[in-house]
């Protein structure tokens, strides 16, 4: 599984995205898995997520059902 790198990151930004290609199929695991027991969803598995900086949240990313974009 890869991690797209979008917008323009900072320099560390590589590490956190190596570290996160690394551990994507547990963390997955683990979303789906509180999916699961603490929502009682079922039936689905996540596909994929997008992660952002905290910084960029409350001003810089807009969501919506198909993706994630920084402006």
């Amino acid at each position: 599984m890869s991690v797209e790198t979008v917008g323009s990151p900072p320099p560390e930004a590589d590490q956190v995205r190596s570290v996160l290609q690394e551990q994507l199929p547990e963390i997955i695991a683990s979303f789906n898995q509180v999916l699961r027991d603490q929502y009682g969803i079922a039936g689905v598995s996540v596909g994929g997520f997008t992660v952002v900086p905290e910084s960029a949240v409350a001003s810089k990313v807009t969501c919506d059902q198909d993706g994630c974009s920084i402006d």
